[in-house]
């Protein structure tokens, strides 16, 4: 089965048991959770490099979903809203723990997104070197240039999604992506930058 049929399928159906579940089938929130965990948990673990803490910030989202399920309906994309609210929870706690250690200099932790050669999905005859090469490229990037490529390459996500998970402007949003290319395109000769839009592409359309 084509693949990007199948995860088209697999979106709407994710959609459907969200719409299944704020219209009162309760039994439909077992599925948005399984639904949803992965990718909220992989962008989780981007914001903080803390499993324990991710995962508890899932917990917590959800548990307020639950009760909060009468009050959902005006929810046009759920994929943002979770987003969003996983994004502040996360946030918050490392604001907090960041407070307590007396260091208020930066909201994000160190380093915290880091893409690793695992995560490109490239061609088998791309040598490991260049993944390597590709990998470190984009952690050159800034923080915020490397979640705007993460929503929107690895998530699917658009500008306009973008736009409310990250509270900045659409044009902002592709001021970060313009300018993430052009670090890109400085530190990687020209045969592997093709590669790397080539994998880009793959993320966003798979």
């Amino acid at each position: 089965m084509d693949s990007n049929v199948t995860n088209k399928e697999h979106s709407v159906d994710k959609e459907e048991a969200w719409q299944q579940f704020v219209d009162g089938d309760e039994s439909c929130f077992k599925h948005v959770f399984q639904a949803y965990f992965e990718d909220l948990y992989g962008y989780g673990i981007k914001l903080s490099r803390r499993p324990e803490l991710v995962r508890d910030c899932i917990q917590e989202l959800f548990r307020s979903i639950w009760e909060r399920r009468e009050s959902l309906l005006h929810i046009e994309s759920p994929n943002v809203y979770l987003f969003v609210s996983l994004r502040r929870k996360i946030l918050k706690k490392v604001k907090r723990r960041r407070k307590t250690n007396g260091a208020l200099d930066n909201i994000y932790e160190t380093g915290y997104i880091q893409f690793a050669k695992e995560d490109l999905i490239i061609r088998d005859e791309v040598k490991l070197q260049q993944k390597e090469e590709i990998s470190a490229a984009l952690n050159q990037l800034s923080d915020r240039q490397k979640e705007v490529v993460y929503l929107h390459f690895y998530n699917g996500m658009s500008y306009g999604e973008i736009e409310s998970i990250l509270s900045i402007n659409r044009q902002s949003v592709r001021n970060h992506m313009y300018r993430a290319m052009e670090t890109l395109r400085s530190l990687l000769d020209t045969k592997i930058m093709k590669l790397v839009v080539s994998f880009l592409i793959i993320f966003f359309i798979s």
